[in-house]
């Protein structure tokens, strides 16, 4: 099984409402929870209530569609308004990916991290100027904890709708941090959020946007295998 650790906010949690799009279920993607496998099915994701469609499973098929003969294992972690800080190194939501990837890794190989995040740090300057940096530290020692030194790293693109949202005035500089991450970290890929849209609150991005944002980190993915 070819294992992918979700972690990240709300927009990897995935927001999208079920009802927008047609429902992807395939026997080969399967999702850790509780300690165990199952069949994946939307939402992945139970950190809130409104857990709907994410990025992932759109992200599984279209790998699959590279290489039919393989199986997906997704490893659900991410958790809505959260903090880098609390991503990084000891803290809560870090062990508990670490211990998660570790787990799972017994059935398969774990093949990369997928992450959406940045949306909370985009609240202060200093959180937003000083992403990348904190970032690097956290994919290097995420790598370290995994003994994975070349694992690759998939980062997403805040949504351009949050110019409407006076509460997170930094995004801005978020993405141009999250942009300078491939630089900053070997083996990771910086993915567009480019001409995708919110589902109305100027902060998640839709049901369609997402399937299309699960194509493109799909795609960076697949990239960095064929030129790592």
């Amino acid at each position: 099984m070819d294992i992918f650790l979700l972690m990240g906010q709300s927009n990897m949690a995935g927001r999208g409402l079920l009802e927008d799009v047609e429902p992807i279920r395939d026997e080969r993607i399967r999702a850790f929870q509780d300690g165990r496998w199952t069949i994946a099915e939307e939402p992945l994701h139970h950190d809130r209530p409104t857990a709907g469609i994410g990025l992932a499973m759109s992200f599984a098929r279209t790998v699959l569609d590279a290489d039919p003969e393989r199986d997906i294992g997704l490893v659900p972690r991410a958790v809505g308004s959260t903090p880098l800080e609390r991503w990084m190194p000891g803290a809560d939501l870090y062990e508990g990916a670490m211990a998660a990837a570790r787990e799972a890794a017994r059935d398969g190989t774990l093949k990369a991290v997928l992450w959406h995040q940045g949306e909370h740090d985009s609240k202060s300057e200093a959180g937003a100027s000083s992403y990348s940096q904190r970032f690097t530290a956290m994919g290097t020692a995420l790598r370290e904890r995994l003994d994975a030194p070349s694992l690759p790293v998939i980062v997403g693109e805040l949504g351009a709708y949050l110019s409407e949202r006076p509460d997170f005035p930094h995004y801005r500089t978020v993405n141009a941090e999250l942009r300078k991450i491939p630089d900053a970290l070997p083996y990771s890929a910086f993915v567009s959020g480019e001409g995708l849209n919110d589902k109305g609150d100027n902060l998640h991005y839709d049901a369609r946007s997402l399937r299309i944002l699960g194509q493109r980190y799909a795609d960076a993915y697949l990239g960095l295998q064929s030129n790592p």
